[in-house]
């Protein structure tokens, strides 16, 4: 296996885009490293409060890490995303962001949770902690045609938010462009 290689969390893009140059090309097998931002693109922080949900640019929400191409994947090819390892910040967030998300017209008002992380558990209160199984969220290829967003899933991956892609899991997804183009 080739590696380590690592991939900063300066490294971002907003869209599912086969023009996006790749910031790095490597050999199927590479084992890469990714130190990724939150959902929010790191707007929210542990002081946020929840009307500063009201300001957050939306636009800029649901960024992946990459393009990463893999030498000499072709479209018809499927590539294999083994995760080994998925390691939480010491917090997190829950909110419901006036105007985004499944349940925006029933709740207006904005409301932000934010919890401490530990090497097992959130806690979300103080006193109730929850168990941690943590999982990527929104990983995929680059598909050939016009740019689309990163929030909704497609065949070739995007916003999966399934909690079975956990350390130990893989996922295989159809190439559709030359190099694959793969980001998390």
């Amino acid at each position: 296996m080739a590696g380590p290689f690592h991939v900063g969390r300066d490294r971002w893009h907003l869209a599912w885009d086969a023009t996006i140059p790749p910031i790095m090309e490597v050999p199927s097998g590479t084992e890469i490293a990714f130190d990724v931002l939150d959902a929010s693109n790191g707007t929210v922080t542990p002081a946020t409060v929840a009307a500063d949900l009201l300001t957050m640019d939306l636009s800029q929400v649901d960024q992946v890490a990459g393009p990463i191409a893999i030498e000499g994947a072709e479209p018809g090819d499927a590539l294999e995303i083994e995760i080994l390892e998925v390691l939480p910040a010491d917090w997190g967030w829950t909110a419901v962001i006036p105007g985004f998300g499944l349940l925006a017209d029933d709740f207006p008002a904005p409301h932000l949770r934010i919890s401490r992380i530990d090497a097992t558990h959130a806690e979300p209160i103080p006193g109730i902690r929850v168990p941690l199984a943590p999982f990527c969220g929104e990983l995929g290829l680059a598909s050939p045609g016009p740019a689309r967003s990163t929030i909704p899933p497609t065949d070739s991956g995007g916003n999966i938010d399934t909690r079975h892609l956990v350390a130990g899991s893989r996922l295989w997804l159809p190439v559709t462009v030359p190099g694959a183009r793969f980001s998390l």
